[in-house]
């Protein structure tokens, strides 16, 4: 699903000029202190909350919300950061569009918006994470 996101994120969200990875390349710039100099997207796992469980002839089905972190990683010209929430803003914007309501295939749901928030600056670049979950189902043999 990592590598879904991404495609996704590369082909619907210009501004991020094909800069969506998933989480291995952001530690690799964490582990290296480094950090990008442009906007750029980091997907990563955010866990799976079990739903409603059934058994039935010779079937277990039940109900998964998986969810996915994008990490959002811009530059801030300023010290307060105002100025790279404001930039920011038609970035984060964009990568909702491309993400709510749309899914990597046919299944029991479509992405939706769990939240977004500030995780805070550091050396000119500000962090910003936004959080989606997909409606999925386990199904195996008794």
């Amino acid at each position: 699903m990592i590598d879904d996101l991404v495609s996704r994120l590369n082909s619907e969200v210009p501004a991020l000029h094909q800069r969506a990875s998933g989480v291995l390349s952001f530690t690799e710039l964490m582990n290296a202190k480094r950090l990008p100099e442009n906007a750029n997207a980091y997907v990563c796992p955010n866990g799976i909350k079990g739903g409603k469980a059934e058994g039935g002839t010779g079937v277990f089905k039940q109900d998964l919300a998986e969810s996915y972190s994008v990490v959002l990683v811009a530059s801030s010209q300023d010290k307060a950061g105002r100025k790279a929430l404001t930039e920011a803003s038609p970035l984060i914007k964009a990568v909702i569009e491309a993400i709510a309501g749309w899914a990597p295939e046919q299944g029991p749901g479509v992405f939706q918006v769990g939240g977004g928030r500030l995780l805070g600056f550091k050396e000119g670049r500000m962090f910003y994470e936004l959080v989606f979950s997909i409606n999925t189902q386990l199904r195996t043999p008794q």
